[in-house]
């Protein structure tokens, strides 16, 4: 099945993405370039709409000029977001892309999407064919790195979406808050592997969204120093430490860690380098003392060394590392493909975790990553047969969700502890747990 990936370049509100990704997906073009920076979508376009508005086109050639809106929902002209969304099928990794481009303007867009609606309107079947499509198919949200293409790859190649009859879209949205946005806006379902430290604290701001169950559970992150420096947590007192944004994944478990271990971060001056192996290479190149940073380095032959005492899957016990999440609407209305969802994850996460899972495993990292590097594909593997960081039932406890709430309290982001049922549903994660065995 054909990859699609659209560069939205045009002045558009996120939820209005989801539109035009419905649209593009029944059409499944291999790729198209949205560049229309001086026009504006306002309002919500839906097939019935663009239907209607292809009728009224057939018989008045003036009617082309103004597409149909929701006047409901309009939006100010300068409001804008700028998204690079990558989708493709659950049959494809589609890790290394070379698409064809193509640039619409927005009357060639409204000109085939009005077609597309004349086409749906013209036939009594077209329309509940594919409501039913649209129902059953589970959109997978996932940032696009390297270690989430690894589980992508892999997912394919054992066939575990095939084993549990899984329909799903595999959408990759850049950025650290891009996979939440796209499932509060309704141009996603679920969330299995991307970490997101804010994730209640949306969810309080009204987000309708749930935590599901986990992706990671345990944290796959420790503490790198240079040689001769800090040797313990609390020799990092006045050094400088490289740990991304402010108040970002990393810094918030850092400061988690200091204050399970009574040291006072304060004293620690933590700078943002960036990506998680941005702050890695900080430390290689003498740019700071120490930093926060993935386990895929433990093998690295750059001279630095471990804190003894930093291994977060070791000192934060309790903390669960990824959770993952979905719309509400889809935990309503897509219930027994969240279900066949989170079973193939289940199962891949198990077999992720034993002594088989070697070649495969590297067979699909060489095939998520341009320049393979051994030396961090076997940190990763050995750590997860090691210190079998995931389960195979996703879902969480009560206590687990409140250890979170209250970290995140502590930390500032989160202002107050709401309900287990306000914030989580693991009917899903515990239906599947069932449905795998």
């Amino acid at each position: 099945m054909p990859r699609l990936q659209v560069d939205l370049q045009i002045p558009v509100k996120l939820r209005h993405v989801a539109h035009l990704y419905r649209f593009y997906g029944l059409v499944k073009p291999k790729a198209i370039l949205l560049n229309c920076p001086e026009v504006s979508f306002a309002g919500t376009l839906t097939l019935r709409m663009l239907a209607q508005w292809a009728l009224v086109h057939a018989s008045n050639p003036r009617a082309r000029e103004n597409p149909p809106r929701d006047e409901s929902r309009q939006q100010p002209r300068d409001a804008r977001s700028t998204r690079r969304i990558t989708t493709r099928s659950a049959g494809s990794t589609g890790a290394r892309r070379h698409p064809m481009t193509q640039t619409f303007s927005r009357r060639r867009f409204l000109r085939s999407a009005g077609l597309l609606g004349l086409s749906v309107a013209a036939s009594g079947l077209a329309t509940p064919y594919l409501a039913r499509g649209a129902a059953s198919q589970i959109r997978i949200v996932s940032n696009p790195g390297l270690e989430n293409a690894t589980l992508n790859a892999l997912m394919d190649e054992m066939g575990y979406f095939r084993q549990f009859g899984v329909n799903a879209r595999i959408v990759e949205i850049a950025g650290s808050t891009g996979p939440f946005d796209a499932i509060a806006a309704g141009a996603g379902d679920v969330c299995m592997v991307s970490g997101y430290n804010l994730v209640l604290s949306r969810i309080a701001q009204g987000a309708n969204v749930k935590i599901v169950g986990a992706g990671m559970k345990k944290c796959a992150l420790t503490v790198f120093a240079r040689p001769g420096g800090a040797k313990t947590l609390a020799d990092l007192e006045g050094k400088t430490v490289a740990v991304g944004p402010t108040r970002g994944l990393l810094h918030s478990l850092m400061l988690q860690l200091m204050k399970e271990r009574r040291i006072d971060a304060s004293r620690i001056n933590f700078v943002d380098k960036g990506s998680n192996d941005q702050c890695h290479q900080a430390v290689v190149d003498a740019e700071v003392d120490a930093c926060c940073s993935s386990i895929s380095h433990l093998n690295d032959q750059d001279g630095l060394v471990v804190i003894n005492d930093a291994n977060m899957w070791q000192a934060l016990p309790r903390c669960i590392f990824q959770t993952a999440y979905a719309s509400d609407a889809a935990l309503r209305d897509k219930h027994e493909g969240m279900v066949a969802v989170m079973a193939a994850y289940g199962s891949l996460y198990e077999y992720l975790m034993s002594p088989a899972s070697r070649d495969a495993f590297f067979e699909a990292r060489k095939h998520a990553q341009k320049k393979f590097d051994k030396a961090s594909a076997q940190a990763i593997w050995e750590f997860n047969e090691t210190q079998r960081p995931y389960s195979k039932d996703l879902s969480l406890t009560r206590d687990d969700i409140g250890y979170l709430q209250d970290m995140y309290i502590g930390l500032g982001t989160l202002q107050r502890k709401q309900p287990f049922a306000a914030v989580a549903d693991m009917s899903a994660a515990q239906d599947a747990a069932k449905l795998s065995g």
